[in-house]
């Protein structure tokens, strides 16, 4: 079962721009093939710009990142990576 970690809010023009940048971070994961999710908030019709809390993707985020979120919500993207943990290196 894959497990979100890393999560980041990146500020990007498309989904595409906002995962090279998150992958240009050189974050090292336990899992050497990890999945790369790229979520913006948004799009998601459950998502509340106003709320301190909301879950995105498969993360809760609390108020520090939703004030983060709220600095520029159109450009916002939640990107996190998805790890198995039965891939992790030893």
């Amino acid at each position: 079962m894959q497990h979100p970690t890393n999560t980041r809010i990146i500020f990007a023009e498309n989904p595409e721009e906002a995962k090279q940048k998150y992958l240009a971070l050189n974050i090292q994961t336990k899992d050497p093939s990890p999945g790369v999710e790229v979520l913006k908030p948004q799009e998601d019709e459950e998502f509340d710009i106003n709320s301190d809390i909301n879950l995105i993707g498969e993360v809760s985020v609390g108020p520090s990142i939703m004030e983060e979120i709220r600095k520029d919500p159109e450009k916002a993207y939640v990107v996190y990576f998805l790890e198995d943990p039965n891939n992790f290196s030893k």
